[in-house]
């Protein structure tokens, strides 16, 4: 797990490290979103479908940069703490089975945020970008008589996504802003190392403050 933390966060200094001469125009914050997830499968998995979605969780840290000292113009990005949960239905000659995938990865974004001029109750914003996860957990559950699996083994460390979303950022006071939204974080890697073909993807109902 150290060497997961250390990936994300080599991701995100270099960004850290540039805002520091435009600290004016940086928003720092923090986030805790719900989500629904859910996995999809090949066309060649045969007897292999999803079964649905899952509510996940995540949580951590916002930041929005300006770019040339641009009021509407920020990227935007995130470290937070992110659990991904699927279901899927496998079928075979002899059996039926549901497992329940539960995997959590640090989530880095990479995204750029156009926003609307400032108002007195607020301002409207669009985002989109590319999503970076870093595997730090795996367990699979809803198999018959046995407790949650650890198969962090069986799956791939990194996913990749694509993030495309838009919301309010709600003005508080001068100093404090309340943001809500809605973002599709589709994903186009698979989650499986080895052992078959998948995709995670999962719709965010962004929850958050600016300070």
């Amino acid at each position: 797990m150290k060497k997961q933390l250390l990936s994300a966060l080599v991701l995100v200094l270099p960004f850290l490290a540039s805002a520091q001469t435009t600290i004016d125009n940086v928003q720092l914050g923090f986030t805790a979103t719900p989500n629904i997830g859910w996995l999809r499968f090949n066309d060649d998995d045969a007897g292999t479908s999803s079964d649905g979605g899952r509510i996940g969780f995540s949580y951590g840290v916002l930041g929005d940069f300006s770019l040339a000292q641009n009021q509407n113009y920020y990227f935007a990005t995130a470290f937070t703490v992110t659990t991904i949960n699927g279901k899927a239905n496998i079928q075979t000659d002899a059996s039926l089975s549901n497992p329940i995938y539960k995997i959590q990865y640090i989530e880095v974004p990479l995204t750029l945020k156009l926003k609307s001029n400032p108002q007195e109750t607020g301002r409207f914003y669009g985002q989109f970008g590319l999503g970076t996860g870093i595997k730090i957990g795996a367990k699979q559950g809803g198999i018959a008589g046995s407790d949650d699996v650890n198969i962090s083994k069986k799956i791939n460390n990194f996913r990749l996504s694509l993030i495309a979303g838009g919301g309010a950022e709600w003005q508080i006071d001068k100093n404090m802003a309340l943001l809500t939204g809605l973002t599709f974080n589709n994903g186009f890697t698979d989650i499986l190392d080895r052992s078959g073909n998948a995709k995670s993807s999962y719709i965010a109902f962004n929850l958050g403050i600016f300070f």
